[in-house]
């Protein structure tokens, strides 16, 4: 007779605060991707009720390995692993190994900020499209101040950001330094002028705040570290800023119109509630920077943009969209955040 392992994560609290009724769907669904990856498939993913607390239960017919267990521990729901036995849950240790220490991207509160879990579900979801053996470069091309830079560092990356608001870009820049300086990792520091000609030929200029971190003095010897940068500049100008074929992956939490608005064109002024403009003329430049076969993750507010318009908006730019597991959601009563993968062609 065939015994099959029987496994359960408990889901973190305040997983199902951000999702509420959704939350076990966006588990299963984020599991059944990230999944994938794992040295042999989940079976039958489900909820489950166990002493009154949500689990996301699985099958299969080997014991997890130790990189199993790394991706299990980073799932963005993770709070804590189990074995099911005979009706007990036996503990696993969580050990999801990460470049630094995981708090880095819940410290820093601010109106507008993505929440982090969320952040890390569109990470997780990005990088499972990307076998790569290298370090991964990730581009926030709307960073705002960081999360999504924090939560790729975490994870091993370079990271990369650009945010039109000069305050935030310089606050994440002092924050990481700060961060950088409180761990005892080593780290130097440099911060510059660039600038270039847009479309219609009028000069711009933006601010490069980068960081060069290892985790300690032999890691900066050989050559172990990671690259944070922030640019303070505007996004329609990712082109200008980066090498063409440069990142990995491009990951982005769009302006929902209710915290913070998208900046229009430096002709216009003011702000818009609707991020689809301001997609549409920055997305040519950010696929520009993306190497081929990379990945692009956005997520915005449906009520604000529908499915059809941004799928169409990847198509035009050489995307071919996932279709993969359905992650809308309602997040409260002016914003249903939805979310969409796109690997370069």
């Amino acid at each position: 007779m065939e015994i099959k392992m029987t496994y359960a994560i408990m889901q973190n609290p305040r997983h199902y605060r951000v999702y509420l009724d959704a939350a076990g769907d966006m588990a299963v669904s984020e599991l059944a991707i990230a999944g994938r990856l794992l040295s042999e498939l989940p079976i039958d993913i489900r909820v489950s009720d166990i002493g009154g607390l949500p689990y996301i239960l699985f099958e299969r017919d080997a014991l997890l390995t130790t990189e199993d267990i790394r991706i299990l521990s980073r799932l963005s729901f993770t709070y804590a692993i189990f074995e099911l036995r005979n009706g007990l849950l036996a503990p696993i240790t969580r050990n999801p190994g990460y470049f630094i220490d995981e708090d880095i991207s819940a410290i820093l509160k601010y109106p507008g900020k993505t929440n982090e879990i969320f952040t890390r579900l569109m990470l997780n979801l990005t990088l499972a499209k990307l076998p790569v053996a290298t370090t991964v470069k990730v581009l926030d091309p709307m960073a705002g101040k960081g999360t999504t830079l924090y939560e790729a560092l975490m994870q091993g990356c370079d990271v990369y950001g650009v945010e039109i608001d000069p305050k935030p870009a310089y606050e994440s820049f002092v924050y990481i330094k700060k961060h950088f300086e409180m761990a005892r990792y080593k780290h130097t520091s440099h911060t510059e002028k660039t600038g270039g000609v847009d479309a219609a030929g009028k000069k711009f200029t933006a601010t490069r705040y980068q960081v060069e971190m290892a985790r300690n003095k032999d890691e900066q010897k050989v050559g172990q570290s990671r690259h944070f940068e922030m640019v303070a500049g505007d996004t329609r100008h990712v082109g200008a800023y980066f090498k063409k074929d440069f990142f990995h992956a491009i990951v982005a939490d769009l302006p929902y119109g209710v915290q913070h608005g998208a900046k229009k064109k430096p002709q216009g002024g003011g702000q818009s509630r609707n991020a689809l403009e301001l997609v549409k003329d920055a997305m040519p430049g950010w696929v520009r920077v993306l190497k081929p076969g990379g990945v692009v993750t956005l997520a915005w507010n449906l009520f604000l943009i529908d499915r059809e318009e941004m799928g169409k908006v990847f198509a035009d730019n050489g995307l071919t969209v996932q279709d993969e597991l359905d992650f809308s959601h309602r997040l409260d009563q002016a914003t249903h955040r939805d979310l969409m993968v796109g690997v370069k062609t």
